[in-house]
């Protein structure tokens, strides 16, 4: 048998390599990179519910600190409010027991917390009393402390059932029991009512009583403080009322104006026109007059009581009385 011939070929099992070699690339020509995947893009349904879940989630965790919260403080002790009485600073000396009992229940109580807030609503609360004015109201850390001008009362009038008062600037207010100063009763006005708590009474014929009376007290106040023989006693206390029923000469012309009535009921005092009007009624004038009816209450041991039925001050520089 005839051997076979091996037919060569251009080809040999080592050929691949001979062929890769030549196929690999220059240094010089570009890599090419390999492409990322792009990210995977969320719905606008799975923000929605991501959104719901982070904000219950953060719900619940403010509910459990709150929760923590409250059961600390719980466990804190308890600090009770502080609390204290009313204090009026300087009241005047005639202002008796009704007074501050109008006080208390025109705020309220008697004790009240010791804040701001206490003081502002007491203050708000007692503008309502027409005989306060320029009203303050401090917190200390023990009262609620109280400041105001107080309305002294002049003179009385009663009208429509109920007696009011009226201090030195008209202003009307109702009558409150007071005995530590004399508040002369106005009779013979004009007026048939009375005008609303804390405002001016404008009424001439009560006016002209008010400035007499006024005149009185002050008067009153010097002889007792500065004079040489001190009076022992108001000689305003002494009178019961300032009738008027004449003023300003609408009944009579001939007759006082003004007259003073003296508590034992039976003795008068002739003062005659209202202040500022005694020159054009041919009167004694105001000075001469205080001087004639202090020095008849001085030489009468200090009284107008049960000694004469008239004292008459209308003549200028004479001290008239008839028995």
């Amino acid at each position: 048998m005839a051997k076979r011939k091996k037919t060569k070929t251009g080809k040999s099992w080592f050929s691949f390599l001979k062929r890769d070699r030549k196929k690999k690339p220059s240094a010089s020509l570009p890599v090419r990179k390999r492409k990322k995947k792009d990210a995977p893009r969320l719905t606008p349904v799975l923000r929605v519910t991501l959104s719901i879940v982070g904000l219950a989630l953060l719900a619940a965790g403010l509910t459990a600190g709150f929760m923590v919260m409250e059961r600390y403080v719980k466990t804190l002790p308890q600090v009770e409010s502080h609390a204290g009485p009313l204090k009026l600073l300087d009241p005047p000396a005639w202002l008796g027991a009704a007074w501050t009992e109008q006080i208390v229940q025109a705020v309220g109580g008697r004790r009240f917390v010791l804040d701001e807030d206490a003081a502002r609503t007491v203050a708000e609360r007692l503008t309502t009393i027409a005989w306060l004015d320029d009203i303050h109201v401090q917190a200390t850390p023990t009262a609620l402390e109280i400041s105001a001008q107080y309305r002294r009362p002049v003179v009385s009038a009663r009208v429509g059932g109920r007696t009011w008062y009226v201090d030195e600037k008209m202003i009307a207010f109702e009558a409150l029991p007071v005995t530590a100063i004399a508040v002369p009763a106005v009779v013979g006005f004009s007026a048939r009512s009375a005008p609303p708590a804390g405002t001016i009474w404008l009424a001439e014929d009560i006016k002209a009583a008010m400035d007499l009376v006024n005149v009185l007290t002050q008067m009153d106040n010097l002889q007792m403080m500065t004079a040489e023989e001190p009076i022992t006693k108001p000689l305003l206390d002494e009178i019961e009322s300032v009738d008027v029923a004449n003023f300003a000469g609408r009944k009579s012309t001939s007759q006082p104006h003004l007259t003073l009535n003296v508590k034992d009921g039976s003795t008068k005092v002739n003062w005659g026109a209202a202040l500022g009007q005694a020159g054009r009624n041919m009167e004694a004038d105001e000075k001469e007059k205080i001087t004639m009816l202090y020095q008849f209450y001085v030489e009468n041991k200090h009284t107008l009581q049960s000694t004469v039925r008239f004292i008459e001050l209308r003549q200028p520089q004479t001290l008239n009385y008839r028995p």
